[in-house]
């Protein structure tokens, strides 16, 4: 997953009732989508980014990144931070589930 931060400039495939792609910059970042201001867009989508208010919130995995700000060596430690999380999370195994016994009733034998 890529780090983004504010004022990045992103592209994203169809969403919603955009029928294009479109293009944007990043306003707000959530922790697994972010806020794109619309500002790339088919002529033909004009009435749909008028409904959005020329606003997208779309998944971080949906985004790709056209041209980055300038990122602070705080900001570059957070993106690590955030990469090692989730590659401990990723390795984590799967919860088994445990076989509960039936209890036997005293007065059923």
């Amino acid at each position: 997953m890529t780090f983004y931060k504010v004022g990045d400039e992103v592209k994203a495939g169809k969403f919603g009732p955009l029928e294009h792609d479109f293009g944007g910059i990043v306003e707000k970042v959530y922790e697994n989508s972010i806020m794109i201001a619309i500002k790339q867009f088919d002529p033909s989508d004009k009435t749909s980014v008028n409904e959005l208010n020329g606003r997208a919130v779309i998944r971080k995995d949906e985004a790709k990144m056209v041209k980055a700000v300038e990122r602070t060596a705080e900001d570059k430690e957070l993106a690590a931070k955030e990469e090692k999380e989730k590659g401990e999370k990723a390795a984590k195994p799967a919860r088994k589930k445990r076989a509960t016994k039936k209890s036997e009733k005293k007065g059923d034998k």
